[in-house]
């Protein structure tokens, strides 16, 4: 079941169409809204948390080479601050970013669904990894740095996860929040065959000021913007491109992952042929788009200010 919801940020009802889009591996179409008061765009008729369950299959992220894998994840850490303290990554996935962490010195925990692989492993691999019912069971002020790496857009109230990381930060820790940029290029250029559109799992898409006046909202102040991402960008406008051309969406995304659905001859073909030529243009893209805060993520370095003052808030 799915129904018209207010704005996730301010609480403005409905929203103005922009456009829908299809789900790339159900093919159930979904509406794009942007609030009229505040801007925030969002997937609005949105299903129940019990039926958006259904469209996460196994499997829903894959795998990466182990060298690619390293080399990414090496990247992120580079991200938090240079002196290693304590590190939460809401989240987790399947830990390559805790692992990498730990490599540097952190001390490392986590927080991911009940039933996601990382819940058996977590044991062997000697990590603290806490399901998302028990994230407030997590002590006050017991972490220098909290990440949350393309997860924050899935969220139902992003404000209770944004007021759990205020909570969870030491005065003066820093929260790393990653989300796909719906103010690039890359996301303008024909927005429902954008590859990081992922509706209906992404249901928040955020650009710039919408992401920045929902953080200060809370009391977290952004100290450095980025725009680039080697780990994201290049693909995301190869797979974009490739969307408008291919019948099936995301095929070969869903190829590099080992899960090929239902794609045609004539996807296999047009994939072949093009896939070399629009790399090139993505790639250039890709190193364009950012020097003008124009590329495919929006990465987020804030602070949680040294001193509170009244109304939750908290003052430089």
């Amino acid at each position: 079941m799915s129904s018209l919801v207010d704005c996730p940020h301010c609480g403005a009802a409905q929203g103005a169409p922009l456009f829908d889009a299809a789900d790339p591996l159900s093919a159930d179409r979904f509406e794009i809204r942007r609030c009229t008061r505040c801007a925030l765009v969002h997937v609005s008729p949105r299903p129940t948390p019990e039926r958006l369950a259904q469209y996460y299959p196994d499997g829903y992220f894959g795998k990466r080479h182990p060298l690619l894998k390293n080399f990414f994840m090496n990247l992120r850490v580079g991200a938090l601050p240079a002196t290693p303290g304590r590190v939460l990554d809401i989240g987790c996935g399947r830990a390559d970013f805790l692992m990498a962490c730990r490599r540097r010195g952190w001390r490392v925990a986590g927080v991911e669904q009940d039933g996601a692989p990382i819940m058996e492993l977590r044991r062997e691999l000697g990590l603290e990894v806490v399901s998302t019912t028990e994230l407030a069971t997590l002590p006050d002020a017991s972490f220098d740095a909290v990440t949350m790496w393309h997860v924050f857009e899935h969220m139902f109230d992003p404000h209770e996860m944004l007021r759990e990381i205020v909570r969870l930060l030491r005065p003066g820790g820093t929260a790393v929040i990653e989300v796909p940029n719906f103010g690039s290029w890359q996301a303008r250029i024909d927005p429902q065959y954008w590859f990081h559109l992922d509706v209906p799992r992404h249901l928040l898409h955020f650009e710039r000021p919408t992401l920045e006046a929902m953080l200060d909202s809370e009391g977290l102040r952004p100290v450095r913007w980025s725009t680039f991402s080697a780990e994201y960008d290049a693909f995301g406008i190869l797979q974009s491109f490739l969307n408008r051309l291919c019948t099936t969406p995301n095929y070969l995304f869903q190829v590099l992952i080992g899960r090929r659905g239902k794609g045609t001859a004539g996807d296999a073909l047009v994939t072949a042929l093009t896939t070399l030529p629009l790399a090139a243009l993505a790639t250039i893209l890709a190193v364009v788009a950012p020097l003008f805060g124009e590329g495919g993520v929006l990465r987020v370095v804030a602070v949680k200010p040294l001193q509170a003052t009244g109304g939750g808030q908290v003052s430089p």
